[in-house]
């Protein structure tokens, strides 16, 4: 198995994800975080980001921001080590920039408990997040029917729709709404689908169930189906993911 250092950090209840990938070489495809700003950092080495189909360079001490379904992947060639916050949109509009610091250096403190990262890249990091605060989010999506479909998906990803069904659910034929969800969405409904499931997939492995129960229960046709996708997209085996999670109580 390929080095896997990762570890996500949950605040509980508050709609806050640390996620610490230390000397990883995992790289993640095309893909987009649902009404979630993704702030990050590389602590060490460097990664070839993509966001809205621009390339860039992230090398150590630099911090990016990523809107709420921005589409966007991760490419790596040698190791590196990442800070990434995901936050909810919710948090962002209910929490104060001093809370959303405060919470994230707790999260920091929690995930370095036994190594110390250095408090340049700390403070580095937590300006970054202060920052994220202070930018605007609309969504990019114009197109009526895509929206309609888009919600659909996210309401239930683990209902397996048709191009068919789509197009009689949004009264356009199947390849003009597939070209135009791409368009507006960054993936194809598709991908989209697939990646909602694995997001809910996520969510279910937190609660006491078999991982044959979270594959049927997500939309998947067995465990298989449900490994391949989930590793594809999250880098790791399910079960490597349920051990690396952690809930921190605020």
């Amino acid at each position: 198995m390929r080095d896997k250092q990762v570890r996500y950090l949950y605040a509980a209840g508050a709609g806050i994800e640390l996620v610490n990938c230390e000397d990883s070489s995992l790289s993640y495809p095309l893909h987009n975080h649902i009404s979630v700003f993704t702030i990050g950092m590389i602590l060490s080495g460097s990664v070839q980001i993509t966001i809205n189909g621009k390339k860039s360079n992230a090398v150590k001490n630099q911090a990016f921001i990523i809107l709420p379904y921005a589409p966007h992947s991760i490419s790596a060639k040698s190791k590196y080590t990442m800070l990434s916050l995901c936050v909810r949109k919710e948090a962002i509009e209910q929490i104060n920039e001093n809370q959303l610091v405060s919470m994230t250096a707790f999260l920091l403190n929690k995930a370095f408990e036994y190594k110390q990262t250095e408090q340049e890249q700390s403070l580095l990091f937590l300006d970054a997040v202060a920052s994220c605060k202070r930018r605007s989010y609309k969504p990019a999506i114009n197109i009526g029917f895509v929206q309609d479909l888009k919600q659909l998906i996210e309401q239930y990803p683990e209902y397996s729709f048709t191009a068919d069904e789509m197009s009689n659910h949004t009264f356009v034929s199947k390849y003009h709404l597939i070209r135009s969800f791409k368009q507006e969405v960054g993936l194809t409904p598709h991908q989209f689908q697939i990646q909602n499931r694995v997001r809910k997939a996520q969510r279910l492995l937190n609660q006491p169930i078999s991982i044959t129960e979270v594959a049927l229960t997500a939309g998947f046709f067995d465990q298989s189906h449900l490994i391949r996708c989930f590793e594809k997209i999250v880098g790791l085996t399910p079960s490597c993911y349920k051990s690396a999670c952690q809930l921190i109580q605020m």
